[in-house]
């Protein structure tokens, strides 16, 4: 048998391998080659502000951490503008919700006119663990519910540093488990973005350990972060080169924060080391240029050697976690979403 050199397990050949299985597809931006570049240009521009801006904060955290009297007031100012949207990173251009959050549960229609739908999706949005639900990600939930015509349950868990690993895990499978025991009988999906994809693989992964049934019916990740570590390698390359608006060293200050002194190695933490045996089916959607990239290939290449139905979709669009716009390339996705919770549903 022939040896397997170093070059043989490239990022762009194993990319390549899942291609041709047709595990992971590419999906071209939809729109003109001058918008392309117009988009491409105002993208760079974009991912350096939002760089200065994630350092300069990460050294205004690095400066409270002498104090922890200091630091509590810090996240706690952090947070508050977080969730009014006044210090949201990504900017996003969507328009205003149609519904208020009304129920126990966060979901998204008012309970005296809540109509059947075909299926639930908890969805855990991305908060680098720190961070709660902002205004806009209720905005990108709504517009998932609307175009996928499921209701959309936000995923809330505790914070870190305060609540550190594996607290949030722990209690989206609490969240989930009380959905399933709400009455309603609709088919329930698992959903979640960025740092989220962690938590909500984190909890699938209690799900099954805990012998809960059912499982959720299916699995949607946004540019999930999935290894904690940080050994891809679109981690070295995408600070490197700033293609992305993330860097290494922000990743690194949220792992340690949500992590403290545990190994990011836990399957719980980093899924890519998790054993995908009896997973739900997975549909992944990232874009080249993500610092997660090789995240979402890791996950892929995993269920692929257990049998596990994944499918993984990206763009070569400049954006990350490109579902928070209103644009075609979101729309795109949605659609893919809809399409792939119709096939869990009917088979």
């Amino acid at each position: 048998m022939a040896e397997v050199g170093i070059l043989d397990e490239t990022p762009a050949r194993r990319l390549a391998a899942l291609e041709a299985q047709r595990i992971v597809q590419r999906i071209a931006t939809e729109s003109g080659w001058w918008r392309q570049l117009a988009d491409q240009a105002i993208a760079k521009i974009e991912n350096r502000l939002i760089e200065r801006i994630l350092i300069s904060r990460l050294r205004a955290g690095l400066r409270a951490a002498t104090s922890e009297e200091l630091a509590e007031a810090t996240i706690s100012k952090m947070r508050g503008a977080y969730t009014s949207g006044q210090m949201e990173t990504l900017p996003s251009f969507l328009p205003r919700p149609k519904y208020a959050i009304s129920n126990a549960h966060g979901s998204y229609l008012d309970p005296a006119s809540r109509p059947e739908y075909p299926a639930r999706v908890l969805y855990v949005p991305g908060g680098g663990f720190i961070f709660p639900i902002s205004a806009r990600q209720k905005t990108m939930m709504t517009r998932l519910a609307e175009q996928t015509d499921c209701e959309v349950v936000p995923g809330t868990h505790r914070l870190a540093p305060e609540h550190p690993f594996p607290a949030a895990a722990k209690d989206i499978a609490a969240q989930f488990i009380e959905l399933t025991k709400s009455g309603d009988e609709s088919p329930l999906f698992l959903g979640g973005d960025t740092a989220g994809a962690s938590v909500v693989l984190g909890a699938l992964q209690i799900l099954i350990e805990e012998q809960v049934s059912p499982l959720p019916k299916g699995i949607i990740l946004f540019s999930p972060w999935a290894d904690l570590s940080l050994s891809g390698w679109s981690y070295i390359t995408k600070s490197v080169t700033a293609e992305s608006p993330f860097r290494m060293e922000t990743a690194a200050f949220c792992a340690r924060l949500y992590l403290g002194s545990h190994s990011a190695n836990d399957p719980l933490a980093s899924p890519i080391f998790a054993d995908q045996d009896t997973w739900p089916p997975l549909l992944i959607h990232t874009s080249e240029n993500d610092l997660h990239f090789d995240d979402a290939m890791a996950l892929a290449e995993n269920g692929l050697k257990r049998n596990v139905k994944v499918q993984v979709n990206y763009w070569d669009s400049p954006r990350h976690h490109l579902e928070r716009l209103s644009s075609k390339d979101a729309a795109r996705s949605f659609s893919e979403v809809r399409s792939f919770i119709e096939a869990q549903l009917d088979p």
